[in-house]
Parts: structure tokens; sequence; C-alpha cells
């Protein structure tokens, strides 16, 4: 792909900035579940539960589920309409309902660009 068209792609496919601040959530255990829409809840605490319940805590692991969620609940709270739409789409998709678009290879190549 010429430099020409891969700084056109990159200009089409950024990210619509959001103006809304982001909620501040402290990174810790407490806060961040806290912060989480309550359908993530069981979720959230399952996956603590089994990393806390290993023969040996693997901090390393400890921080990705904490970094992992943080973000998640960082998401939600920031704007909730959008995370519960987000979420009914995603359901739709798994059962059928809707189908799937185009993949992002497909989008391309239909505009000339290939990977």
């Amino acid at each position: 792909m010429a430099r020409g068209n891969r700084q056109e792609v990159r200009r089409r496919l950024t990210v619509q900035r959001h103006d809304r601040p982001h909620p501040h959530i402290e990174r810790t255990f407490t806060a961040v579940r806290a912060a989480l829409p309550a359908a993530n809840v069981a979720a959230f605490d399952t996956e603590l539960e089994a990393i806390n319940h290993a023969p040996v805590v693997d901090l390393a692991a400890l921080d990705d589920f904490l970094s992992g969620w943080w973000r998640i609940a960082t998401r939600a709270a920031a704007d909730p309409a959008d995370w519960q739409r987000m979420h009914q789409e995603a359901e739709q998709l798994q059962s059928g309902a809707r189908s799937a678009g185009p993949t992002l290879a497909e989008v391309l190549g239909r505009r000339g660009v290939q990977l």
C-alpha cells in the first residue's frame, strides 16, 4: 500500500473524540467493583476469587485483572446509555437477531485499499 493511501486510511479510521470528562474512579478493588454496572459485578467477583484462590497468587495477573476491570468501570460510568446500547447490540449479534456488518478488510477492499 502506498504511503499516501495509509495516511488517508488513518484519517478516515480515527476515533471520534468525546468531549465529556471521564469519571474519576480510583484504581482499587473496592472502588472499581462499586463503579461497575450491576450486570458485571458477578463476573468481577468470580474472576477475583479464582485469582485469589490459586495456590500462589500471581501479582501480575491480579494487576491485569484490576486494570481490565478499571477500564470497564471507567468506560461504563462515562456513558452508561452507550455502554448499555453496546451490550444490547452484542446480544443481538450473538443471538442472530441482527446480522454482522462487513469486516474491515471488506470495507477497505471496496475502497481499493489492500491490507
